[in-house]
């Protein structure tokens, strides 16, 4: 089952030496963190592209998240908004990541895409 579906070319991407060059990590919001009958809205689970174990997702913990959607009002001259969160640590064995948010996703955003950044560097 392929998770991830090659988008038409309306993302932001870097011409770099004739190849465009994607500076984030397409990932999908799975749902809240959640319990058989408690969930916690504040923390998010994200499933990031090509990340299938614990020790590859430890690279991510503390980068920046960004989940962009459209609203119906421009503002600033666009009617693309951002939420900012940051990945905080691993949730089990699967490469699924833990991260919060300054707001709260909303319900939603799940199953949406989202970006994670490839800052800050620890290397």
């Amino acid at each position: 089952v392929a998770l991830f579906v090659a988008p038409s070319r309306t993302t932001p991407d870097i011409i770099m030496g004739g190849e465009s060059c994607r500076l984030y990590v397409r990932g999908i919001i799975l749902g809240y963190k959640r319990a058989r009958t408690n969930q916690t809205n504040h923390t998010s689970l994200i499933k990031l592209e090509n990340v299938n174990d614990k020790s590859a997702a430890d690279f991510y913990l503390g980068k920046k998240l960004c989940y962009v959607y459209k609203a119906k009002t421009k503002k600033k001259g666009t009617v693309f908004r951002t939420s900012w969160g940051k990945v905080t640590r691993a949730h089990g064995t699967s490469g699924v990541v833990r991260a919060k948010f300054k707001k709260n996703l909303p319900p939603s955003s799940m199953g949406g895409k989202i970006r994670c950044m490839l800052y800050p560097s620890n290397i």
